[in-house]
């Protein structure tokens, strides 16, 4: 099987950036409109209670994702990735979309908060099969060497989702009154998923499935059970993407959603003040992003994740007290070096952990070890978070929720096989050379 062509791997970076920003977006649009939405959907004397309760729905997603990663991952093994992809962004866009035309707790009662409910669980289900089928459709399509820059893309249209939905709803909150952005405005980051789904709908069902799932079929050596495959034969593997999948996750959340709830709510600061802030941090490390993948792809996975680990877990504290130092280009300076140590991990992180196993469990293995890590990490944090500063009346208490889960990452790493680089494994390389 030749490798794609360039026009193709183009095409493919295309498609699998537009379902992963419209995924991101919706999580991170909620994220940022927490305060909004817990006065809409959970109305309540205490403002901590209601933004709990908006924490808690949002975490709930993340319980259903390994359930998606289970029926995703096995499918997108077994048909392919390209037919996976376009049901998975189909079933978000229409999701979200929903979420945008339900009625609040004024209008309703106890009904508008279930049925968000509902729409959040089915947002969860279907982003379980995003993240492993967005990664492995890129790895697959991309060039040996310049894999890490190429599933980095995958990330860095994370990051343009975030930034985007900070700066939409940072524009409706200049444009609108008060009343309007809980009447109405609140609606329109979730009402814009149908076009944009539509689009990325459109360029996921014109590609072919991927150059290796093509040589599966062609060589008979598509998996029939690839959850149990991959449960059987690379459950090792499974749990390095789980323990790399904390930090991930965990810091992604926390970084780049709820810190701007933090900032605003926490320390004070304005709505304009915590987007800016947001919105610096996302920039600097969607370019960082590119630049650390490059070096990944000359040095190695390992070195790179290594590096960044380290980072997170011995500077996450001092960064915390520059955020809380009381001036806003400090806060906006530790926002920024938290998100680089998280882009420089996320560089890596990508290619690593799709290289790390057989092309024909590919999607489920990743799909599994990553979702399940967002179930336990991913939702939680926000919601952690709130309730650590809620018990212990320190708004540096969050900091320990990075410093952990990066610990968890160490020693995921420390147990991975180099894939890329000069120090990759034969074994490593021969697997990496086929896809």
């Amino acid at each position: 099987m030749q490798p794609a062509n360039r026009q193709l791997r183009r095409r493919a970076v295309i498609a699998a950036a537009i379902g992963n920003f419209i995924t991101w977006f919706d999580f991170a649009a909620y994220g940022f409109l927490a305060v909004t939405l817990g006065k809409v959907f959970f109305p309540s004397q205490d403002p901590t209670l209601s933004l709990l309760s908006t924490f808690a729905v949002f975490g709930v997603a993340f319980l259903m994702e390994p359930v998606g990663a289970f029926f995703f991952g096995r499918l997108g093994d077994r048909i392919g990735r390209k037919a996976v992809l376009a049901t998975v962004i189909l079933l978000m866009s229409l999701s979200t979309f929903t979420v945008g035309l339900l009625p609040g707790y004024e209008t309703i009662g106890v009904s508008a908060p279930v049925l968000l409910l509902v729409m959040r669980l089915l947002q969860g289900f279907a982003a379980g099969g995003e993240p492993g089928g967005a990664a492995t459709f890129l790895a697959e399509y991309s060039e040996q060497n310049k894999r890490a820059q190429t599933v980095s893309m995958w990330h860095a249209s994370s990051y343009l989702s975030n930034a985007g939905a900070s700066l939409l709803i940072l524009g409706l909150n200049a444009g609108l009154s008060a009343e309007a952005m809980l009447s109405w405005g609140w609606r329109v980051p979730f009402l814009i998923a149908a076009p944009v789904g539509l689009v990325g709908l459109f360029v996921r069902l014109k590609l072919s499935d991927t150059p290796e799932f093509e040589r599966l079929k062609e060589s008979g050596e598509v998996s029939h059970h690839p959850v149990r495959d991959a449960l059987t034969g690379s459950w090792k593997q499974i749990l390095q993407v789980f323990g790399c999948g904390a930090l991930q996750y965990a810091a992604f959340y926390f970084t780049n959603i709820y810190m701007e709830t933090y900032i605003h709510s926490e320390l004070g600061y304005s709505e304009v003040s915590a987007a800016v802030s947001t919105v610096v941090c996302l920039a600097v490390a969607s370019v960082g992003i590119f630049v650390f993948a490059r070096i990944s792809d000359r040095v190695g996975r390992r070195p790179i994740l290594r590096i960044a680990t380290i980072c997170s877990a011995l500077f996450t504290f001092p960064m915390f007290l520059v955020i809380n130092s009381g001036s806003l280009p400090a806060v906006i300076l530790g926002h920024t070096l938290l998100g680089i140590c998280l882009a420089m991990f996320m560089s890596a992180s990508g290619a690593a952990l799709v290289e790390i196993f057989p092309s024909r469990v590919r999607y489920a293995g990743f799909s599994i070890g990553f979702n399940m890590a967002g179930a336990v990490f991913g939702g939680t944090a926000p919601y952690l978070a709130t309730a650590l500063i809620a018990g212990t009346g320190s708004s540096l208490s969050p900091a320990f929720i990075l410093i952990g889960t990066a610990v968890i990452a160490l020693i995921a790493i420390t147990t991975m096989r180099e894939t890329a680089g000069p120090k990759a494994s034969v074994a490593a390389t021969a697997d990496v050379a086929r896809s």
